[in-house]
Formats: C-alpha cells, sequence, structure tokens
C-alpha cells in the first residue's frame, strides 16, 4: 500500500491476500448478507463506471463552492483529510483527484510531505495554487509518517478528521456516506470496507474484512459488534474531530503498525460507531514491493508487528467491556498471525526466533483463558510446532498441506470433530489432540463445501 515512511501498515493485515483465496470457503454467510454483500459490489462498480469524467466536474464544482463557503472557525461540514506522504509522485495525483472530487466537497485537505525527494512536492505545490482545500506541510528530515499524521492532526479544524494514504483511492461518495451515517446516528466514527487495488485490478480484501461489514449496523458497540475489531486501518474511518481529542487519540511515532494501537483506542473508547456496508477505500499493493505490508518479512517489521498486536491488547484489556480482549486474541491468532506463521519458509533464523517469541506468548495468553475452540485447527497445529521450537515439522507441516483446509477430513471422535491435519495420530509427534479440533469457521466451512455454497 504505502512506501516505508508514507503511511503506517496494518497488522493483517492485509498481506492477508497470501492466504485469503484458499479460504473463500469460510465465510460462512446467511443468504441475505451474501446478497447485500454482491449490491454493495455491483454499486462500488457503478462508482468507478461513472467515470473520471464525472469526478473531474465534482472536483471543480467543489472547489468553487468551497471559495463561496470556506470552512469557518468551528469547522461545520468539513472534513479535515490528514495525507501523510513519501515519495508518492506516481500516485499522488490520482490519489488527491479522488479525494477532491467527492460529493461532499467541504475538505480540509492537509498533505504532510515527509522529506520527499522525489516529484512529489511540484505535484502538491500545483495542487494547492489551483485549489483552496489543499494545505501543505513540509518537513525538511523524515520523522515518518506516524509523525507526519500527528501534524497533520494538529493543524485539523474539521468537524470530522480522516485520513488517506498518498498511494491509495476512495471511491466515489465516500464521505457523503459516512458523514450521513454519523449525523443520523451520532456515533462516534463510522467505518467502511476496502478492496485491494493492484495495477488496474480490484481484489476483494481478506474475508474476515468482508465479512465484518456484511451488514450495516448503526450506533454499534464493542459488545455487539466485536468483529469489527478486525478492520484496523485509519483509512477506512471518518470520526468527529470532537471525539478524537475527547478520546486522546495520537499515533505512536515508530513502528510500522501502529494503526492497530489506534484503532483499539478508537473502539474501545467510543460511544458508539457505525459499520458502513460500502467499500470506500482502494488500497493500492505496489508492484515494486514497497507497500509497508509487503516489507513485513523484515526484523523490525516483525517484531512491531507482535508488540504492535500487544499493545492493542492490553488496550482492549483494560478498557473494553469484559471479555473483547479475549475475542481479539483469537482474531489475530485466527487471522493476522496466522498470516505470518505461513511465512516462516521465507525466513532466516533471527526472524524464525521472532516469530516463535512472538506466538509463544500469545500462545500462552490463549491457553491461560481457554480460547483454542475458536482458532482454526489449520493454525493450531502449525502454532504448536512453531512453539515448541520445532522449525522442521513447522515446515513440513505447510510442505504437506496442513493450510490447505480442504485437502483433509473431518473425523469425529467421542462426539468430538476433528481434522485429519498433517501429524494427526503421529505419536512421534506428539501434538495435543485438541490442536485438531475443529473451529466453528471450519465447520461452516465444510458445509458450505458440501452444501456448494462458498459465500
Amino acid at each position: 500500500m504505502v512506501h516505508v515512511g508514507s503511511a503506517a501498515g496494518v497488522v493483517r493485515t492485509d498481506d492477508a491476500q497470501a492466504m485469503d483465496s484458499p479460504r473463500r470457503l469460510l465465510t460462512g454467510c446467511r443468504r441475505k448478507v451474501h446478497v447485500h454483500a454482491m449490491r454493495s459490489r455491483a454499486l462500488s462498480v457503478a462508482r468507478v463506471i461513472a467515470g473520471p469524467g464525472l469526478v473531474r466536474f465534482r472536483r471543480l464544482r467543489g472547489r468553487a463552492a468551497a471559495r463561496r463557503d470556506p470552512i469557518t472557525s468551528d469547522g461545520r461540514g468539513y472534513i479535515s483529510v490528514v495525507i501523510p506522504v513519501h515519495n508518492v509522485a506516481p500516485y499522488i495525483d490520482a490519489c488527491l483527484e479522488s479525494v477532491l472530487g467527492q460529493s461532499h466537497w467541504r475538505l480540509q485537505v492537509i498533505a504532510v510531505d515527509d522529506a520527499s525527494d522525489d516529484d512529489t512536492p511540484q505535484r502538491l505545490q500545483r495542487w494547492s495554487a489551483r485549489d483552496r482545500r489543499v494545505s501543505i506541510v513540509t518537513r525538511a528530515t523524515s520523522a515518518g509518517p506516524n509523525a507526519a499524521r500527528n501534524e497533520g492532526i494538529a493543524r485539523a479544524t474539521g468537524e470530522y478528521l480522516t485520513f488517506v494514504d498518498g498511494d491509495d483511492l476512495l471511491l466515489a461518495g465516500a464521505y457523503r456516506d459516512a458523514v450521513a451515517s454519523l449525523a443520523a446516528s451520532d456515533s462516534d466514527f463510522a467505518v467502511a470496507s476496502y478492496e485491494r487495488l493492484s495495477g488496474s485490478r480490484r481484489t476483494p480484501p481478506a474475508f474476515w474484512i468482508r465479512d465484518a461489514h456484511a451488514v450495516p449496523r448503526s450506533r454499534a458497540t464493542l459488545k455487539s459488534a466485536p468483529d469489527i475489531m478486525v478492520n484496523a486501518v485509519q483509512w477506512t474511518k471518518v470520526y468527529k474531530r470532537e471525539f478524537w481529542s475527547r478520546a486522546q487519540l495520537v499515533f505512536p511515532v515508530d513502528g510500522f503498525y501502529q494503526d492497530q494501537i489506534v484503532s483499539a483506542a478508537g473502539f474501545a473508547r467510543a460511544r458508539a460507531f457505525d459499520i458502513l456496508g460500502r467499500t470506500s477505500v482502494l488500497w493500492r499493493i505496489r508492484r515494486d514491493g514497497t507497500s509497508m505490508t509487503q516489507l513485513y518479512r523484515s526484523i523490525d517489521n516483525l517484531r512491531d508487528r507482535f508488540s504492535s498486536a500487544t499493545a492493542a491488547l492490553h488496550i482492549y484489556r483494560d478498557e473494553a467491556p469484559h471479555g473483547v480482549w479475549q475475542q481479539r486474541l483469537v482474531q489475530f491468532l485466527s487471522n493476522d498471525l496466522a498470516i505470518t506463521a505461513s511465512h516462516i519458509g521465507e525466513l532466516d533464523d533471527a526472524g524464525w526466533e521472532v516469530v516463535r517469541r512472538g506466538l509463544h506468548q500469545m500462545a500462552e495468553e490463549a491457553d491461560e483463558f481457554s480460547l483454542w475452540s475458536d482458532v482454526p485447527a489449520e493454525f493450531k497445529v502449525l502454532f504448536h510446532f512453531i512453539s515448541i521450537n520445532d522449525r522442521a515439522r513447522a515446515l513440513e507441516y505447510i510442505e504437506r498441506g496442513g493450510l490447505r483446509l480442504h485437502d483433509h477430513q473431518l473425523v469425529t471422535v467421542g462426539g468430538d470433530t476433528f481434522i485429519a491435519l498433517p501429524f494427526w495420530k503421529d505419536h512421534e509427534a506428539a501434538v495435543p489432540v485438541d490442536r485438531f479440533r475443529a473451529s466453528p469457521r471450519e465447520l461452516r466451512a465444510f458445509e458450505g463445501q458440501a452444501s456448494g455454497n462458498p459465500s
């Protein structure tokens, strides 16, 4: 999505593409959920078909309207859009066109240039010269995307606050729908879904993101909608700026996945939030491999993946309703950290040790609170080998298709359902039998395969 130094990535997060295809059967949605998702997808496609001409028309109309009705001291109706940028010259024009071409034209765009050394500053100057809604903050030395975001927030005066990364795109109506939802619900923020963009090709996000947004919900809370915690990125959210200040939200400066920490604090401290059923952002996957989450194999990135997840869990444990942090831990083990573990074959010794230590700590928490039943068996077995430092068997497990769920059979023993994954009944490997117990998610996947309904 974003070059290192241009915007924070996600623990997810959303290098999840590497594992999403083999698990398309895992959603287990009801038919009405599937219909809503199809309608949402069709609407998103229609917005793209509307084309650049309509976007340009809305941008010019918004520019003229902002001259007549500029932002006032109270910022009423305006959205402050903070865009940290660093060497995004190939993408920034399309990004700003998609932002300024929103039908909700009351925008205060704050582009924070984090010491770019390409053509990004010149492109920003051209945009600022022709549209008064764009202002530029220039940093002489790079301090990273989180510091840039904080600097932009300090200059924000709009009623609402949101974030965009300089290489991503907004879909039409994104801000209109978020503001309309907040005006109707009086929630503290709204969160939308996103899709991946690779070149000109759009693909869905990980299935857990799709599930979380399958049905729109107004004035949701963590008690009523804990599944939304999986959407931990900032560029899908539009906040009331008053809430942002009241909740004392701020981006920790160092790290790759600080979105996790800010999202945890936002979800935990909100009175209510709106979950939108629509896609609002196209998250760009860089072909050159410089997207933030495409760099997760580096040692510093791996360490931050676990430390950010731990920090988020501490916030949920301390500030969210009882039991929420355990649900988030299950999500981490089932989704984000499962992706990390699936790439152990690409890690050197130092990377292996970071993953082993991190997963061992998470596994101890899961053991203490008996959370393993909700974690997919395909990952529980892999985690077991990693946790006990059996690298050879961990790699063999992957090689033998342990992460290809439907290559294996369900087995019923004493009324419990297990999956005959690699090392099932292997006395020498001695994997605890409960690690093979099928999770509810896997059972739904097998049911969906049997019924021929992959949704």
